[in-house]
């Protein structure tokens, strides 16, 4: 039973919570302690839609089916931590906010399990940023006709150029959300608001905007006066004071399609809903547009803002969006931010701001800046249409612009501060959250960007595992989808570049930056901070890799010797992966575009090169088996990183089957192999136990046969490591396994030993 009175810490603030026994939901014995938690884990979803909107609560301090409170004034008792305040139209009463969690979890221990938000946020209280439509239906209407009307009303929302969402009420019926641009105040939006919803009753008769139900005459009331100043709706993800604890729950259309009911989730069904799909209304303010009745006065003074970006262009040679036919109301972007990296004569990034209906461009070189105090030149281009909100593409090389953009983030902008020559706003995308300050220099098209606080460089710092391949023998079926790369026999590594520094980690997390000076300066990448997946090779004159040679390089030490190798034993290093850039993690971005990303941002040359990726994977199979390489990767083009995972998104397909084993013994050597070893015992450990895989005797000519009997005749004996018995064991030397070798061979036996072993090349452990 949970103790009556806990205090707690929560995000730096202490709370004490009571009466955490007290049963809240009484027919399916629902506690307040589990109505605290419900709260405190859906509360990253749920703040992004009430955090700095004024609040009306509704309280059932002894549980539902008893006496409830309904709260608009701040109660005498509230902590002074608490956020609250006044409304223009309302200075009688002080209303709540709940901009964090703990504010949330203060208010769920006063069992306010319903939370009513208002359409405007605080900093623009008077201009709201979304309109609601809340389906009523009559007791005698089943939800499937519910159902049918938010459909009807999705469909007209679009024709008119709308992005709706929708929520499960909790209740009775659907409510549908649309997201506009906080330009207009509330009347002008309820105005535009019914003017359609009148239009749909022209041809849907069953239904009303009656408030009163002795006038509705059994109709469904299309609730439009929720959007009044001063009047709520029911959050989403807030619980319902109702009978199995609703929750008033965003879905997508398909899955709103699907319901039984408006009180189809509980708290149990919300969070698991989450947990596997996360927050069907991500995008909401994301698609935010301007009322459709004021269309007119847009188009007509955007074409003077963007005469510079239509006298820069030929629309009949690029494919840029033209201004002229660009839908305005659509796809307004006030508020509105993307990102896009630009692969032109240099390489660089471009903010673009939506202002006005446009987007205020600015051409940052080194990109917008991931640590605090770090400031970076920015410089104003002209004013772009809304459509380059999205714009992807080549634009041709004899035109303005011409070479790759690609669209690096996007999201929504909270403005703090607008004036001339001077902004401060915070970007709120799918990864970066961050304030940053503008400021214009003498030259006016030259300006400032600096940003306020430092980014989480975990990544950065803590690493990423590489991501393993599957082993196949066969190019994939379905060809069309993969791209093929070389199998480079070389050392797997990672390149860490973080402003000036950069580290090379091999597979297992070493550090082997030292060992590669050629690479140190980090010069071959041209951002600031990136994390790449490539391979070094030391290769031969007809291109083939020497794996010994690299090893060596890897081994080294001492700064004379090192400095030696990098000049008698060339390294080259083939770039294949890119999985971060300047503060974006993109391992969940497909791998056709992290390779085009990390082509536009290095530098090739005689030591870095990009693995090139290949449409006919037969093709490179065949030419890969005549140079007699190791083998072909092929990698799906819409393929994910999974890190420190094996992957069916990437395939190794090699000429033969090919093992990594411990080299764990040998047999002593006789006949011409007198003075050397006769074969190397192999196994492999699993849950601690070796696994053995007998033992290999070819593959060594007499050079290699003396350099590794050089590095085993130094390896410390040990006792018999393993179980079964072998051949010529009264010849062998059990030796620590201190080093890997890889073997291919035929196939397993029946008693899992390889077939037909043949030795490839070996190496210390990392």
């Amino acid at each position: 039973m949970p103790k009556k009175e806990v205090h707690t810490e929560i995000e730096g603030q202490k709370l004490k919570i009571t009466n955490l026994e007290k049963i809240i939901y009484p027919e399916i014995s629902k506690t307040k302690a589990e109505v605290i938690s419900y709260y405190l884990e859906i509360a990253p979803l749920m703040l992004k839609y009430i955090k700095d909107r004024p609040l009306t609560l509704i309280r059932f301090p002894d549980g539902i089916g008893k006496k409830k409170f309904y709260t608009k004034n701040k109660p005498s008792w509230t902590k002074d931590w608490i956020p609250s305040t006044h409304l223009p139209w309302d200075e009688e009463n002080e209303y709540l906010l709940a901009n964090k969690t703990p504010h949330l979890v203060w208010l769920a221990n006063l069992a306010a399990l319903e939370i009513h938000t208002m359409n405007s946020r605080i900093k623009s209280i008077n201009k709201p940023d979304h309109f609601i439509i809340d389906l009523d239906p009559p007791e005698s209407l089943n939800f499937d006709s519910v159902k049918a009307l938010a459909f009807e009303l999705k469909s007209l929302l679009e024709a008119y150029g709308y992005f709706p969402f929708a929520k499960l009420s909790g209740g009775k019926g659907i409510h549908i959300t649309t997201a506009i641009h906080p330009k207009w105040d509330y009347d002008t939006m309820l105005e535009a608001v019914k003017s359609m919803m009148k239009e749909f009753i022209k041809t849907h008769p069953h239904t009303t905007l009656f408030v009163h139900k002795d006038k509705r005459k059994n109709k469904t009331l299309l609730d439009i006066y929720r959007n009044h100043p001063g009047n709520t709706t029911i959050a989403p993800y807030s619980l319902r004071g109702k009978p199995g604890a609703p929750v008033s729950l965003p879905l997508p259309w398909d899955l709103i399609q699907r319901a039984k009911s408006a009180q189809d989730y509980n708290m149990e069904d919300a969070l698991a809903y989450v947990k596997e799909h996360g927050d069907a209304w991500e995008d909401l303010f994301l698609k935010a547009t301007n009322l459709h009745t004021a269309s007119a006065k847009i188009e007509s003074t955007n074409a003077a803002r963007l005469q510079d970006y239509e006298k820069k262009r030929d629309f009949k040679k690029t494919n840029e969006p033209d201004a002229k036919k660009d839908d305005q109301l659509k796809e307004s972007v006030n508020d509105k931010f993307v990102i896009q990296m630009h692969d032109a004569t240099n390489l660089h990034f471009d903010l673009r701001l939506g202002v006005d209906d446009v987007l205020k461009s600015w051409a940052i070189p080194k990109g917008l800046p991931i640590e605090e105090g770090i400031k970076r030149l920015a410089i104003q281009t002209e004013d772009h249409p809304a459509k380059y909100i999205d714009f992807e593409g080549s634009i041709p090389k004899e035109e303005y612009g011409g070479g790759e953009m690609w669209v690096f983030e996007t999201g929504t902008i909270e403005w703090l501060k607008k004036s001339k020559g001077s902004l401060k706003f915070k970007l709120i995308g799918k990864q970066l959250k961050a304030n940053f300050s503008m400021y214009q220099l003498k030259d006016k098209n030259e300006w400032i960007i600096e940003r306020k606080e430092s980014a989480k460089l975990k990544v950065l710092k803590e690493g990423i595992k590489p991501m393993l391949s599957d082993v196949t023998k066969q190019i994939p079926k379905n060809e069309k989808d993969y791209l093929f790369e070389i199998k480079w026999d070389g050392i797997r590594v990672l390149i860490y570049k973080r402003k000036n520094e950069l580290k090379i980690l091999s597979r297992s997390g070493r550090d082997i930056t030292k060992q590669f000076p050629e690479f140190a300066d980090g010069k071959f990448i041209h951002v600031q901070n990136a994390i790449i997946d490539a391979e070094l090779v030391c290769i031969d004159d007809a291109g083939r890799p020497i794996f010994s040679e690299i090893i060596s390089r890897m081994h080294s030490m001492g700064q004379s010797k090192i400095l030696s190798l990098s000049r008698t034993k060339k390294a080259y290093l083939y770039a294949f992966d890119c999985l971060y850039i300047n503060g974006k993690k993109m391992q969940s971005m497909p791998f056709y575009k992290r390779h085009d990303w990390l082509k536009a941002i290095l530098k090739t040359g005689d030591r870095v090169r990009l693995s090139d990726t290949f449409e006919d994977g037969k093709q490179l199979y065949e030419a890969a088996k005549n140079m007699q390489l190791e083998g072909i990767m092929a990698k799906q083009k819409e393929g994910k990183y999974f890190p420190g995972s094996r992957s069916d998104v990437w395939k190794k397909i090699k000429f033969r089957e090919t093992i990594e084993c411990y080299i764990i013994g040998y047999t002593e050597g006789k006949g011409d192999r007198q003075q050397v070893f006769g074969a190397l015992h192999l196994a492999s450990k699993e849950d601690n136990n070796w696994k053995y895989y007998g033992k290999v005797g070819t593959g060594f000519d007499a050079k290699k046969l003396k350099e590794i009997w050089e590095q085993l005749k130094e390896v410390e004996h040990t006792p018999k490591p393993i179980k079964e018995n072998i051949e010529e064991e009264n010849r062998t030397k059990w030796i620590k396994a201190a080093y890997l070798c890889e073997v291919s061979y035929a196939s397993l036996s029946s008693n899992e030993t390889l077939r037909e072993p043949v030795f490839l090349k070996m190496w210390k452990e990392i």
